[in-house]
């Protein structure tokens, strides 16, 4: 398992559902990347169980967070099925921390 511990910020409303009396939860963040010709790179992220309540209610536009979690890559091809291929980038969140302040 890869761990994976940054800086964040919440980009977009966490999406909170229940399934089974279990909490899961989705958004859509962004991470500083500190070369200067590259933007930042926004992930999409994912939590379960009590760290999906914490994400939900930690939500403010903006706002900048410490998350522990584990990283996916999952490589996808093009609708026209030639050699391009796109990489998409998915956390799923262990532990998360509000830095307001």
């Amino acid at each position: 398992m890869n761990i994976f511990i940054c800086t964040a910020y919440l980009l977009s409303q966490p999406k909170l559902t229940k399934v089974k009396h279990q909490n899961f939860c989705y958004t859509l963040l962004s991470v500083k990347n500190f070369l200067h010709h590259i933007p930042n790179i926004k992930i999409q992220a994912f939590a379960k169980g009590k760290v999906a309540k914490q994400v939900f209610d930690l939500y403010k536009q903006k706002n900048s967070v410490v998350i522990e979690s584990s990283i996916y890559i999952k490589k996808m091809k093009t609708i026209n099925n030639h050699k391009n291929k796109s990489k998409l980038i998915f956390i799923k969140i262990h532990k998360i921390y509000n830095l307001s302040i």
